[in-house]
Protein backbone atom coordinates (compact mmCIF):
# COMPACT_ATOMS: atom_id res chain seq x y z
CA UNK A 1 0.00 0.00 0.00
CA UNK A 2 1.39 3.46 -0.93
CA UNK A 3 1.20 6.10 1.30
CA UNK A 4 -1.66 8.21 0.21
CA UNK A 5 -3.79 4.49 0.29
CA UNK A 6 -2.29 4.13 4.02
CA UNK A 7 -3.15 7.39 4.91
CA UNK A 8 -7.02 6.87 3.48
CA UNK A 9 -7.11 3.61 5.77
CA UNK A 10 -6.19 5.32 8.87
CA UNK A 11 -9.03 7.80 7.83
CA UNK A 12 -11.50 5.23 7.65
CA UNK A 13 -10.69 3.46 10.49
CA UNK A 14 -10.53 6.85 12.73
CA UNK A 15 -13.30 9.19 11.27
CA UNK A 16 -17.21 7.74 11.84
CA UNK A 17 -19.26 6.51 9.02
CA UNK A 18 -22.36 8.83 8.41
CA UNK A 19 -25.60 7.05 9.26
CA UNK A 20 -29.72 7.73 8.79
CA UNK A 21 -29.62 9.83 11.49
CA UNK A 22 -33.47 7.77 13.07
CA UNK A 23 -32.04 4.29 14.21
CA UNK A 24 -30.71 4.42 18.03
CA UNK A 25 -30.19 0.47 17.36
CA UNK A 26 -27.40 1.68 14.52
CA UNK A 27 -25.75 4.44 16.73
CA UNK A 28 -24.67 1.61 19.42
CA UNK A 29 -23.80 -1.11 16.96
CA UNK A 30 -20.04 -1.86 16.89
CA UNK A 31 -17.71 -3.78 14.35
CA UNK A 32 -15.93 -6.34 16.02
CA UNK A 33 -12.06 -6.12 14.80
CA UNK A 34 -10.33 -8.79 17.27
CA UNK A 35 -11.79 -10.76 19.74
CA UNK A 36 -13.27 -8.86 22.59
CA UNK A 37 -12.23 -5.59 20.51
CA UNK A 38 -14.87 -3.73 19.23
CA UNK A 39 -14.80 -0.07 17.62
CA UNK A 40 -17.72 2.33 17.11
CA UNK A 41 -19.39 3.13 13.56
CA UNK A 42 -21.25 6.60 13.97
CA UNK A 43 -21.39 9.28 16.46
CA UNK A 44 -24.31 11.40 18.42
CA UNK A 45 -22.91 14.54 18.93
CA UNK A 46 -24.01 16.69 21.76
CA UNK A 47 -24.99 21.00 21.45
CA UNK A 48 -21.97 21.32 23.12
CA UNK A 49 -19.84 19.49 19.92
CA UNK A 50 -19.03 16.14 22.22
CA UNK A 51 -20.28 12.71 21.70
CA UNK A 52 -24.09 11.88 23.74
CA UNK A 53 -23.39 10.39 26.67
CA UNK A 54 -26.51 8.33 26.55
CA UNK A 55 -24.42 6.28 22.51
CA UNK A 56 -21.34 6.23 25.00
CA UNK A 57 -23.75 4.15 27.52
CA UNK A 58 -25.20 2.42 24.67
CA UNK A 59 -21.68 1.60 23.19
CA UNK A 60 -19.85 0.09 25.78
CA UNK A 61 -23.82 -1.37 26.86
CA UNK A 62 -23.42 -3.32 23.37
CA UNK A 63 -19.53 -3.81 23.49
CA UNK A 64 -20.45 -6.11 26.92
CA UNK A 65 -23.27 -7.50 25.22
CA UNK A 66 -21.01 -8.52 22.46
CA UNK A 67 -18.77 -10.32 24.58
CA UNK A 68 -21.36 -12.33 26.69
CA UNK A 69 -23.13 -15.65 26.39
CA UNK A 70 -26.52 -14.91 24.63
CA UNK A 71 -29.03 -16.73 27.03
CA UNK A 72 -27.61 -14.17 29.74
CA UNK A 73 -29.80 -10.67 29.08
CA UNK A 74 -28.14 -7.17 30.73
CA UNK A 75 -29.18 -6.79 34.90
CA UNK A 76 -26.75 -4.18 35.29
CA UNK A 77 -24.53 -1.41 33.67
CA UNK A 78 -22.35 1.13 35.68
CA UNK A 79 -20.21 3.37 33.84
CA UNK A 80 -17.62 6.29 34.41
CA UNK A 81 -17.20 9.48 32.07
CA UNK A 82 -13.46 9.81 32.05
CA UNK A 83 -13.26 12.32 29.36
CA UNK A 84 -15.65 14.24 26.69
CA UNK A 85 -15.49 12.20 23.54
CA UNK A 86 -14.75 13.43 20.14
CA UNK A 87 -18.25 12.18 18.02
CA UNK A 88 -16.35 12.73 14.70
CA UNK A 89 -14.04 9.80 15.77
CA UNK A 90 -14.50 6.01 16.49
CA UNK A 91 -14.25 4.64 20.07
CA UNK A 92 -12.31 1.42 20.41
CA UNK A 93 -13.75 -0.71 23.01
CA UNK A 94 -12.01 -3.19 25.10
CA UNK A 95 -13.68 -6.01 26.64
CA UNK A 96 -12.37 -8.17 29.56
CA UNK A 97 -13.93 -11.32 31.07
CA UNK A 98 -14.27 -11.32 34.65
CA UNK A 99 -16.68 -13.99 35.26
CA UNK A 100 -18.86 -16.77 33.23
CA UNK A 101 -20.40 -18.80 36.46
CA UNK A 102 -23.11 -20.91 37.60
CA UNK A 103 -25.64 -18.11 37.17
CA UNK A 104 -23.40 -14.59 36.36
CA UNK A 105 -21.60 -13.32 33.33
CA UNK A 106 -19.30 -9.92 34.06
CA UNK A 107 -17.28 -7.61 31.97
CA UNK A 108 -14.90 -5.40 32.01
CA UNK A 109 -15.04 -2.78 29.06
CA UNK A 110 -12.81 0.33 28.51
CA UNK A 111 -13.38 2.85 25.16
CA UNK A 112 -10.52 4.45 24.13
CA UNK A 113 -10.32 7.43 20.99
CA UNK A 114 -7.37 8.58 19.33
CA UNK A 115 -3.78 7.10 20.70
CA UNK A 116 -4.81 5.80 23.68
CA UNK A 117 -6.95 8.23 24.63
CA UNK A 118 -9.43 6.65 27.61
CA UNK A 119 -13.20 8.03 27.79
CA UNK A 120 -14.88 5.50 29.68
CA UNK A 121 -14.60 2.36 31.98
CA UNK A 122 -17.53 0.16 32.48
CA UNK A 123 -18.43 -2.95 34.24
CA UNK A 124 -21.68 -4.97 33.35
CA UNK A 125 -23.19 -8.05 34.53
CA UNK A 126 -25.72 -10.40 32.67
CA UNK A 127 -27.74 -13.34 34.12
CA UNK A 128 -31.04 -15.05 33.50
CA UNK A 129 -34.10 -14.97 35.40
CA UNK A 130 -33.97 -16.95 38.72
CA UNK A 131 -36.44 -17.91 40.88
CA UNK A 132 -37.07 -15.94 43.92
CA UNK A 133 -39.74 -13.40 45.89
CA UNK A 134 -40.63 -10.60 43.44
CA UNK A 135 -41.62 -7.03 44.34
CA UNK A 136 -41.94 -3.83 42.51
CA UNK A 137 -42.36 -0.10 42.83
CA UNK A 138 -46.47 0.50 41.45
CA UNK A 139 -46.93 2.40 38.68
CA UNK A 140 -50.73 3.40 37.14
CA UNK A 141 -50.03 5.57 34.15
CA UNK A 142 -51.94 8.45 33.78
CA UNK A 143 -52.07 10.11 30.56
CA UNK A 144 -51.77 8.84 27.04
CA UNK A 145 -47.99 9.46 25.90
CA UNK A 146 -49.49 10.03 22.31
CA UNK A 147 -51.85 12.38 23.29
CA UNK A 148 -48.76 14.91 24.76
CA UNK A 149 -46.97 17.51 22.31
CA UNK A 150 -42.80 16.80 21.87
CA UNK A 151 -40.60 19.90 22.94
CA UNK A 152 -40.89 21.25 19.61
CA UNK A 153 -44.73 22.20 20.20
CA UNK A 154 -43.48 23.78 23.75
CA UNK A 155 -43.84 27.72 23.69
CA UNK A 156 -40.79 29.38 22.86
CA UNK A 157 -41.29 31.14 26.45
CA UNK A 158 -41.41 28.54 28.44
CA UNK A 159 -38.21 27.37 26.87
CA UNK A 160 -36.29 30.37 27.62
CA UNK A 161 -36.70 29.78 31.37
CA UNK A 162 -34.18 26.75 30.86
CA UNK A 163 -31.73 28.87 29.76
CA UNK A 164 -29.42 28.65 32.81
CA UNK A 165 -29.42 24.92 32.61
CA UNK A 166 -27.21 25.41 29.43
CA UNK A 167 -27.70 22.17 27.32
CA UNK A 168 -31.59 22.02 27.68
CA UNK A 169 -33.66 23.16 24.75
CA UNK A 170 -36.24 22.69 22.14
CA UNK A 171 -33.58 20.23 20.42
CA UNK A 172 -35.23 16.44 20.46
CA UNK A 173 -32.71 13.51 19.27
CA UNK A 174 -34.81 12.09 16.05
CA UNK A 175 -33.93 8.54 16.83
CA UNK A 176 -35.98 8.81 19.94
CA UNK A 177 -39.54 10.23 20.77
CA UNK A 178 -39.87 11.95 23.57
CA UNK A 179 -43.22 13.63 25.75
CA UNK A 180 -43.37 15.73 29.19
CA UNK A 181 -47.01 15.67 30.87
CA UNK A 182 -47.86 18.80 32.87
CA UNK A 183 -44.90 20.56 30.93
CA UNK A 184 -46.20 23.91 31.94
CA UNK A 185 -45.79 23.16 35.89
CA UNK A 186 -43.08 21.16 35.57
CA UNK A 187 -40.53 23.02 33.50
CA UNK A 188 -41.28 26.59 34.58
CA UNK A 189 -39.16 28.52 36.63
CA UNK A 190 -41.94 28.96 39.40
CA UNK A 191 -43.12 25.37 39.63
CA UNK A 192 -39.99 23.19 38.43
CA UNK A 193 -38.82 21.21 41.30
CA UNK A 194 -36.14 18.42 42.12
CA UNK A 195 -37.73 15.76 39.92
CA UNK A 196 -39.29 15.12 36.72
CA UNK A 197 -41.37 12.46 34.63
CA UNK A 198 -41.43 12.17 31.22
CA UNK A 199 -42.46 9.49 28.42
CA UNK A 200 -39.58 8.05 26.24
CA UNK A 201 -39.12 5.26 23.55
CA UNK A 202 -36.77 4.71 20.39
CA UNK A 203 -38.66 5.93 17.10
CA UNK A 204 -37.78 3.18 15.38
CA UNK A 205 -38.63 -0.39 15.90
CA UNK A 206 -35.59 -2.34 17.00
CA UNK A 207 -35.29 -6.13 14.01
CA UNK A 208 -36.04 -8.84 15.22
CA UNK A 209 -33.91 -11.22 17.30
CA UNK A 210 -31.79 -7.88 18.17
CA UNK A 211 -29.35 -8.49 20.95
CA UNK A 212 -29.36 -4.40 21.20
CA UNK A 213 -32.10 -4.37 23.72
CA UNK A 214 -30.08 -3.09 26.25
CA UNK A 215 -27.43 -0.94 24.66
CA UNK A 216 -30.67 0.95 23.24
CA UNK A 217 -32.18 1.56 26.58
CA UNK A 218 -28.70 2.45 27.90
CA UNK A 219 -28.94 5.56 25.16
CA UNK A 220 -32.23 6.67 25.90
CA UNK A 221 -31.75 6.62 29.91
CA UNK A 222 -29.45 9.40 29.56
CA UNK A 223 -31.83 11.50 28.32
CA UNK A 224 -33.24 14.35 30.79
CA UNK A 225 -32.24 12.51 33.51
CA UNK A 226 -30.50 14.55 35.27
CA UNK A 227 -32.91 17.48 35.10
CA UNK A 228 -33.85 16.57 39.05
CA UNK A 229 -31.01 17.42 40.07
CA UNK A 230 -30.96 21.12 38.47
CA UNK A 231 -34.85 21.97 37.82
CA UNK A 232 -35.46 22.62 41.45
CA UNK A 233 -32.95 25.62 41.25
CA UNK A 234 -34.37 26.92 37.55
CA UNK A 235 -36.00 29.95 39.52
CA UNK A 236 -32.83 31.38 41.39
CA UNK A 237 -30.75 30.73 38.65
CA UNK A 238 -32.42 32.84 36.22
CA UNK A 239 -30.47 35.85 36.41
CA UNK A 240 -27.06 33.97 36.61
CA UNK A 241 -24.68 32.41 33.81
CA UNK A 242 -26.06 29.01 32.43
CA UNK A 243 -24.55 25.88 34.60
CA UNK A 244 -22.10 23.73 33.36
CA UNK A 245 -23.72 20.31 33.54
CA UNK A 246 -21.75 16.75 32.97
CA UNK A 247 -22.20 13.33 33.81
CA UNK A 248 -19.60 11.74 35.59
CA UNK A 249 -20.92 8.26 36.28
CA UNK A 250 -24.27 6.37 35.23
CA UNK A 251 -25.54 3.34 36.56
CA UNK A 252 -28.60 1.40 35.11
CA UNK A 253 -30.01 -2.10 36.42
CA UNK A 254 -32.30 -3.78 34.69
CA UNK A 255 -34.93 -5.49 36.12
CA UNK A 256 -36.27 -7.75 33.50
CA UNK A 257 -36.24 -8.20 29.50
CA UNK A 258 -37.57 -5.45 27.45
CA UNK A 259 -37.90 -3.90 24.01
CA UNK A 260 -37.14 0.31 24.57
CA UNK A 261 -38.86 0.74 21.65
CA UNK A 262 -42.15 0.42 23.40
CA UNK A 263 -43.08 3.51 25.69
CA UNK A 264 -41.67 3.55 29.13
CA UNK A 265 -42.85 5.93 31.69
CA UNK A 266 -39.52 7.75 33.79
CA UNK A 267 -39.53 9.41 37.01
CA UNK A 268 -36.61 10.64 38.20
CA UNK A 269 -36.00 12.46 41.05
CA UNK A 270 -33.11 14.22 42.79
CA UNK A 271 -32.27 13.41 46.89
CA UNK A 272 -29.69 15.79 47.05
CA UNK A 273 -27.25 18.15 44.99
CA UNK A 274 -24.22 19.83 47.22
CA UNK A 275 -20.58 20.72 46.24
CA UNK A 276 -21.05 21.00 42.56
CA UNK A 277 -22.84 17.90 42.34
CA UNK A 278 -25.71 16.45 41.87
CA UNK A 279 -27.57 12.48 41.97
CA UNK A 280 -30.56 12.43 40.05
CA UNK A 281 -32.40 8.43 40.46
CA UNK A 282 -34.94 7.25 38.16
CA UNK A 283 -37.61 4.31 38.14
CA UNK A 284 -38.78 2.92 34.50
CA UNK A 285 -42.23 1.21 33.84
CA UNK A 286 -43.93 0.17 30.86
CA UNK A 287 -47.13 1.21 30.27
CA UNK A 288 -48.86 -1.62 32.03
CA UNK A 289 -47.12 -0.38 35.20
CA UNK A 290 -44.52 -2.75 35.11
CA UNK A 291 -41.15 -2.15 36.59
CA UNK A 292 -38.92 -2.28 33.50
CA UNK A 293 -35.08 -0.37 35.09
CA UNK A 294 -33.60 1.91 37.77
CA UNK A 295 -31.04 4.12 36.70
CA UNK A 296 -28.96 6.59 38.74
CA UNK A 297 -26.94 9.56 37.70
CA UNK A 298 -24.11 11.84 39.07
CA UNK A 299 -23.76 15.06 37.28
CA UNK A 300 -21.13 17.94 37.89
CA UNK A 301 -23.18 21.03 38.01
CA UNK A 302 -20.77 24.15 38.44
CA UNK A 303 -21.06 27.85 37.11
CA UNK A 304 -17.98 28.24 34.84
CA UNK A 305 -17.21 31.66 36.38
CA UNK A 306 -16.35 29.84 39.51
CA UNK A 307 -13.30 27.90 37.96
CA UNK A 308 -9.96 28.75 38.61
Amino acid sequence: MDGQGKRVAEASESTCDQWDNRAAEALVSLETIAPLRYRSRFGDGNLNGRSYGGQILGQAMMAATLSAPEDRPAAMLQLLFLRGADPVRRITFDAEVLQDGKRFSSRHVVGSQGNGRTVLSAQATFCAAQPGPRHAAPFTPSEDPESLPDLTMIPDGLMAQLRPLGPYSQHIKPSMDFRIPEIERQLSAATAEPRLRFWIRSRQPLTAASRAQAAVFAYLSDWWLNFSSVGGHLDALQARAPLYLSSLNHCIWFHRVFSPDAWMHVETESPCADGGRGLSIARVHDRDGAMLATAIQETLMVHPEGDA
